[in-house]
C-alpha cells in the first residue's frame, strides 16, 4: 500500500494500468494546478496546464489540487444580468441574422408562406376584424392568405367588405389577399360581385381624381407611391379577368361625365329671327309675342265670318244626328263655295305661325337644355353619394366633374396597361 502523503501517489493509481478491450491504455486527464503567484489573492480561478509531477505550488505543499482531493468548483462571477434587461434588438449578435437588416417585410413573407390548419371559421372573422381595427392591414392579409379554401368560403358573407373598400389605401392590402383568394379559389363558385369590383374601381377613381388638386398645391401624396400603384394593378388585373364587363363601365361613366361637363357650356345667347343675340327667354318671349299676335288676329277673323250667316245649315247649327253624310251630299254648289271661302281666309290668318322655324327652334334648344341640367345633377348627385367625404352640397360643380372625368381617365389608362401586359405575356 502507498502512502497517500507520497506526492508520487496518483488519485486513481488503478486506472493507469486498467486497459479496455482494445488493449489501450487509458490516462486520467491532466490535473488542475494553481497558476496565481505567491503572494497575491487567493484566487480560485484555475486553468489546464500540462501535468508535471515535480512542479506544484510552495503554498499547496507540494500537492496540486487534485493531489489534495479539494473539490473543482468553477468560478462565477456575482453580476448577472436579468433576461427582462437585456435589450435583444440592440446585441450584436441580432445583426447577424438576414432579416435584421430589411425590417419585417421578409419576417412577412415568411409568415404568410406558412399554411394555418383548419380553424374555426368565428374566430377567423373576429381576428380579421380585430386585426384590421387595430390598424395591422398586412397581418389581416396575410392571414387571410393562411385560410383553408374551406374556411374562406365560409367567412366570405360574414366579412365586412364595404368597410375594407371605404377604407381604401390603407386596406389595400387586405383587399388584394381577399381578390386573389377568391380568383384562386376553383371550384368553390365564388362571385366577385360578393367583393363589390365597381366600388374598388370608383375609390380609385376618388383618390387619383383628388391627386389633380393636391398637385395643384405642389403637395405629394403618399397613396399614389409605387406601392399603391402596384397593388391597383394587381387588384385591377383580377377584377378585369374576373369580369371584362369592367372596362366598359370605366367609359361609360368617363362619357357621362363629360357629356355633363360639356352640357354646363350649352346656355349661352341664342340667335333670333333679326339677326341678334339674345338670351334664350328673351327670344322665346319675342317669338311667343309675335304668334299670339297671330292668334289674336285669327280669333277676330273667325268672329267675322261666324257673323257672316245666321241661319242654321249643313255647316251651321246642332251637329247632325241622324243621316249626316246623307246630308253633306245635299249641298248645293253656293253652299260648298261659301265653306271654301271660310277656311281659306281662317288659314291665311294663321299660316304665318306654322311656318314660324325660330319658334320651333328656340323650344328644341329649351328642351336640350333641360336634359343637361338633367343629367348634370344627376351626375353630381351620384359624386355626393359615393364620395361624402370629398363633395359638398355647395361645391361649383364643374370642376368637381372635370376632377372625377379625370381620374376615370387615369384609371382607364392603368387598365388599359394591365391588359397590354397580359396579352404579351399570353
Amino acid at each position: 500500500m502507498m502512502n497517500r502523503l507520497d506526492k508520487y501517489y496518483e488519485a486513481h493509481p488503478q486506472q493507469l494500468m486498467r486497459r479496455t478491450h482494445h488493449n489501450m491504455l487509458m490516462l486520467p486527464p491532466p490535473p488542475l494546478v494553481d497558476t496565481s503567484p505567491s503572494g497575491s489573492s487567493q484566487s480560485r480561478s484555475s486553468t489546464w496546464a500540462t501535468y508535471h509531477s515535480g512542479k506544484s505550488s510552495s503554498g499547496n505543499n507540494g500537492f496540486s489540487v487534485l493531489e489534495r482531493g479539494e473539490r473543482i468548483k468553477p468560478e462565477r462571477s456575482n453580476k448577472r444580468n436579468n433576461v427582462q434587461k437585456m435589450q435583444w434588438r440592440s446585441s450584436r449578435w441580432v445583426n447577424g441574422f438576414p432579416y435584421a437588416a430589411s425590417g419585417d417585410e421578409d419576417f412577412d413573407n415568411r409568415i404568410s408562406s406558412m399554411t394555418i390548419a383548419d380553424v374555426s371559421p368565428r374566430f377567423a372573422v373576429k381576428r380579421i376584424i380585430l386585426l384590421y381595427e387595430n390598424f395591422q392591414y398586412r397581418e389581416a392579409a396575410n392571414f387571410i392568405n393562411r385560410l383553408s379554401h374551406g374556411t374562406f368560403k365560409v367567412i366570405l358573407n360574414d366579412l365586412p367588405i364595404d368597410l375594407f373598400v371605404e377604407s381604401m389605401p390603407h386596406s389595400l392590402s387586405i383587399l388584394e389577399a381577399l381578390y386573389a383568394k377568391v380568383f384562386l379559389s376553383d371550384g368553390l363558385n365564388f362571385s366577385m360581385k360578393l367583393l363589390r369590383p365597381e366600388g374598388v374601381i370608383m375609390q380609385m377613381v376618388k383618390f387619383f381624381s383628388n391627386q389633380e388638386s393636391i398637385d395643384k398645391t405642389g403637395d405629394k401624396n403618399w397613396e399614389l407611391c409605387g406601392p399603391f400603384i402596384c397593388s391597383c394593378k394587381k387588384l385591377l388585373k383580377v377584377i378585369v379577368l374576373s369580369d371584362p364587363k369592367i372596362k366598359k363601365v370605366l367609359q361609360q361613366r368617363r362619357r357621362s361625365l363629360d357629356k355633363a361637363i360639356e352640357g354646363l357650356g350649352q346656355h349661352g345667347l341664342v340667335g333670333t329671327t333679326d339677326e341678334t343675340l339674345m338670351n334664350l327667354h328673351d327670344a322665346l318671349k319675342m317669338e311667343f309675342q309675335r304668334v299670339v299676335e297671330t292668334y289674336k288676329g285669327a280669333l277676330q277673323k273667325l268672329e267675322e265670318l261666324s257673323l257672316a250667316s245666321n241661319k242654321n245649315g249643313v255647316t251651321r247649327g246642332p251637329a247632325p244626328v241622324q243621316a249626316s253624310h246623307q246630308r253633306q251630299l245635299s249641298l248645293r254648289q253656293p253652299e260648298i263655295q261659301e265653306r271654301l271661302i271660310k277656311n281659306k281666309t281662317l288659314l291665311n290668318v294663321v299660316e304665318p305661325t306654322l311656318g314660324n322655324h325660330s319658334l320651333d327652334i328656340l323650344l328644341g334648344i329649351l328642351q336640350r337644355r333641360i336634359e343637361f341640367d338633367k343629367d348634370v345633377l344627376f351626375q353630381f348627385t351620384q359624386l355626393r353619394k359615393e364620395m361624402k367625404d370629398l363633395v359638398e352640397a355647395n361645391s361649383v360643380v364643374a370642376p368637381v366633374l372635370m376632377r372625377f372625368s379625370h381620374g376615370c381617365d387615369q384609371v382607364g389608362c392603368t387598365l388599359i396597361v394591365v391588359i397590354r401586359r397580359r396579352e404579351r405575356r399570353s
